[in-house]
């Protein structure tokens, strides 16, 4: 496991959990981006849960926040990103629809945030050292 993925799931796993989704990537990649834990946080407070309304996965647009944040802004690269994630989920970027496929397959919702979040983090990743 990478180290965005284990200071990822650390925060997951914190009792009681306070990170959504788009706030636990945006704290892992928070030092590196020479932000504070609460800083990254507070940036990312409203994305969660598609933007608190089940628009876009916070963990895609959290993932598109930390690659702006480290210069990538090629509509090709970001296009890519965006995409991959989408092949993997039946199309769906969606944080409502998303969830409610994996209802449907029987699965929890923290086991498929979770998920979402190493997804994200694995293709942010990717893309940079790409």
């Amino acid at each position: 496991m990478n180290k965005h993925v284990e200071k990822a799931m650390e925060l997951r796993n914190n009792v009681p959990m306070v990170s959504n989704c788009a706030q636990t990537i945006m704290c892992a990649y928070a030092e590196e981006l020479g932000l504070t834990d609460e800083q990254a946080s507070n940036i990312a407070c409203n994305f969660g849960g598609g933007m608190k309304c089940g628009g876009v996965c916070g963990a895609v647009t959290a993932g598109l926040m930390v690659l702006g944040a480290k210069g990538v802004e090629s509509p090709a690269v970001i296009g890519k990103f965006r995409q991959a994630i989408a092949q993997n989920h039946e199309g769906m970027l969606d944080c409502s629809e998303l969830l409610r496929a994996n209802i449907e397959k029987g699965g929890d919702k923290k086991t498929h945030c979770d998920g979402m979040i190493k997804e994200s983090i694995e293709m942010i990743d990717s893309l940079l050292q790409g």
